[in-house]
């Protein structure tokens, strides 16, 4: 037999898991897979990410600048 419970907290599957264990039963976890666009995001993330450890990240103090950079093809 095959139960499936979503969206369950790490102390509901703590206490199914000791259920299981009294009838000899496995239990096993399948996390949710990133979809492609969620990836993408994670990806652009980490880019910016070391972008601005590295000192490298164009940052703009309001949107005045950030017009301007736009405007003289910066961007």
């Amino acid at each position: 037999m095959t139960i499936t419970i979503e969206n369950a907290s790490k102390e509901l599957y703590t206490a199914i898991k000791s259920l299981a264990k009294i009838d000899n039963a496995k239990c096993k976890v399948q996390k949710p897979k990133l979809t492609k666009f969620e990836k993408e995001i994670l990806k652009a993330k980490a880019e910016l990410e070391k972008e601005r450890a590295a000192g490298t990240l164009k940052t703009y103090t309001n949107v005045a600048e950030f017009r301007k950079a736009i405007d003289n093809g910066e961007l």
